[in-house]
């Protein structure tokens, strides 16, 4: 399953330097204290725009999560791509190449056992959940973070900007930050093993509707990084994991019609999570078991570096 291939650069990349920038790269202060400077900064203004009547929609409409969150994903992908070219970061070797030889048949398995886990485990989880804090979990089911705006204004705009977040947006920029600065980071400090384990963590634990399916997708998304050296292939099966799960959504939204799912409904079938933990945890564990690195790996963006600048004296 190890790949290797020539690393593109930009043309707008500077001189690439030899030293590792995530040496000293702050990442833990930097992406946190701008993700929250950034949430309150722009909340606040969007509170003050809808208290003036400044917005086209009502202040409490829907279509202010998708915008919201669009909004401090960008401050946070642009202060922190700023923050690493001030360290010499490169974009290119960052990213790596664009069409690395990767199986899209075995890529397509992956994301969707990792997408049955997910379900799986997030049934499980929920079901615990619901015996302790039913109330959280009645919430957690009446909150819709797919498509379906209804409730909102404009509900075709609210679906637009709901899928180019879930399919596009977020799959790229997470990425970025989780795979692409935090996992780097940490792993130059600790290495590899231990800076896969931390991103992967930290990255579920955000997700706190189920932690646990995606800190595994965290650690696959760090492997097939780390194994392709192009951060566009966990891009794009995060990507393809997103639209898999809206379409799924829609699906079930399409055919329940008016029919809404009560906690008792979920704690009633909580042991199908577990048969659908069983059926994908053998596959992705085995790509795990295959893919896991040495102690003495390196990280993506060195390795990528130095086959720059090999390409560039050969």
């Amino acid at each position: 399953m190890k790949t290797a291939g020539a690393a593109i650069a930009s043309p707008m990349d500077r001189p690439i330097s030899p030293l590792n920038p995530f040496l000293r790269l702050k990442s833990r202060y930097l992406i946190l204290g701008t993700y929250l400077i950034a949430s309150i900064a722009i909340g606040i203004a969007y509170a003050q725009l809808g208290e003036r009547a400044l917005l086209p929609w009502l202040k409490d409409d829907p279509i202010s999560m998708p915008i919201l969150s669009i909004s401090v994903w960008t401050v946070l992908g642009g202060i922190v791509l700023w923050a690493g070219r001030r360290q010499g970061l490169n974009i290119g070797p960052l990213f790596g190449q664009h069409s690395p030889q990767f199986s899209l048949r075995y890529a397509g398995l992956l994301v969707v056992s990792l997408l049955v886990f997910s379900l799986g485990s997030f049934s499980v989880v929920f079901y615990l959940v619901s015996l302790g804090f039913p109330g959280y979990a009645a919430q957690t089911l009446e909150t819709n973070m797919m498509l379906g705006g209804g409730s909102s204004g404009y509900p075709q705009l609210y679906d637009a900007l709901m899928l180019f977040l879930l399919v596009v947006y977020a799959p790229l920029v997470e990425e970025l930050v989780f795979r692409g600065i935090l996992l780097q980071r940490w792993s130059t400090k600790w290495g590899l093993r231990w800076g896969l384990v931390a991103s992967s963590l930290l990255f579920g634990l955000l997700h706190v509707n189920n932690p646990l399916g995606l800190t595994l997708f965290g650690l696959v998304m760090g492997l097939l990084y780390v194994q392709t050296r192009s951060l566009w292939v966990p891009v794009a099966c995060h990507s393809l994991n997103n639209l898999t799960a809206v379409g799924i959504d829609w699906i079930s939204r399409t055919t329940a019609g008016e029919q809404t799912y009560t906690v008792e409904d979920v704690q009633s079938s909580w042991w199908v999570g577990l048969i659908l933990v069983a059926i994908s945890a053998p596959f992705v564990w085995r790509f795990i078991r295959r893919s896991w690195p040495s102690k003495a790996d390196e990280i993506p963006y060195l390795i990528n570096v130095r086959q720059v600048h090999s390409d560039k004296v050969g």
